[in-house]
This record gives C-alpha cells, sequence and structure tokens, in this order.
C-alpha cells in the first residue's frame, strides 16, 4: 500500500491500493473508525465514497472538507502517483 506523497492529513491514514480499479482513487482512513475512498478527478459532489464505518462514527463535516479542498489542489499530483504506484487492473480481471 503506497502511502500518499503530495499530502497528509493530520489524525488519516492516506493510501493507494498497489493493484486497483479505475477511476482513479486513493483511500483515506481513521484508524479503527472509517474508511473512505476519494475519486480525485470527479467533481467534489461525487470524490466521496464511503467503504465502511464502525458506526455510530462517521466522516465529520470537516475531515470531509479537508480531504475534498487537498484533493482538489493537488490533482495533478495525486493522478501522477496514481500512474506511477498502480497497477490498474483490468475490468473483469483476476489478478
Amino acid at each position: 500500500m503506497p502511502r500518499l506523497a503530495c499530502f497528509s492529513v493530520v489524525g488519516l491514514e492516506l493510501w493507494f491500493n498497489s493493484d486497483d480499479h479505475l477511476p482513479p482513487h486513493f483511500h483515506a482512513e481513521k484508524a479503527g473508525e472509517w474508511q473512505v475512498r476519494v475519486h480525485f478527478m470527479r467533481d467534489r459532489e461525487e470524490m466521496i465514497a464511503l467503504v465502511y464505518t464502525r458506526s455510530p462514527r462517521h466522516p465529520t463535516k470537516g475531515e470531509l472538507k479537508v480531504l475534498l479542498r487537498e484533493a482538489e489542489r493537488n490533482r495533478v499530483a495525486l493522478l501522477k502517483e496514481w500512474e506511477a504506484k498502480v497497477n490498474v487492473k483490468s475490468p473483469g480481471s483476476t489478478r
């Protein structure tokens, strides 16, 4: 799991999966509480996808705001990292 190099957020783990699928995205996790997928090339309203949450814990509006802001600010660098660090799986691939 390669970590993001272009930015960090205090209290969150940010990474790419080495073998992952399109569209380009990274994962953000608050340990033991929640994980989201951040589709950084999409519009702000479509950028966040919840992977899991340990009820009643959810990402706060503040945490999401920081993730969205940094993803938008760093789109070019994120895409370069994605292309360098992620082996994109083909649709239907089992590898």
